[in-house]
């Protein structure tokens, strides 16, 4: 069987684009907001596997790989306390709603990860980058 070298070409182009289309999402975190580790120190991370957050007025949904992320807890102000924020999973992801008092102020958060050696509830800052 004898192949042209146009066509040769074309579909090792063709193999290099969808790499690069499959191989895209696996670089995207979130834009509007990061995590802190308990030092205050950008979290590489846990920030790969962050989504934006979507905020209407003080709520805030976020989601993640389902496969990595089970629970997250949020401190609350009021009574010095992780109030456990419930999840709900649709398809592959996990979401959670809360609500946020103050953009300008990094949120304590113990996200619940899966994660081998490092899984368990990690101590965290979100910092919202609005």
């Amino acid at each position: 069987m004898k192949l042209s070298v146009k066509k040769t070409f074309s579909m090792l182009m063709l193999v290099f684009m969808l790499t690069i289309v499959l191989a895209l999402p696996a670089f995207a975190a979130a834009t509007n907001y990061q995590f802190l580790d308990a030092n205050g120190n950008y979290s590489p991370h846990a920030t790969a596997f962050t989504y934006d957050a979507v905020i209407s007025g003080s709520t805030v949904t976020v989601h993640y790989d389902s496969a990595y992320v089970y629970g997250l807890k949020v401190y609350n102000a009021a009574t010095g306390l992780y109030d456990t924020i419930p999840g709900t999973v649709s398809g592959s992801y996990i979401y959670f709603t809360f609500d946020v008092n103050d953009f300008d102020t990094n949120l304590p958060v113990k996200l619940g990860v899966n994660a081998g050696p490092h899984s368990g509830d990690l101590d965290l800052f979100i910092e919202w980058l609005l």
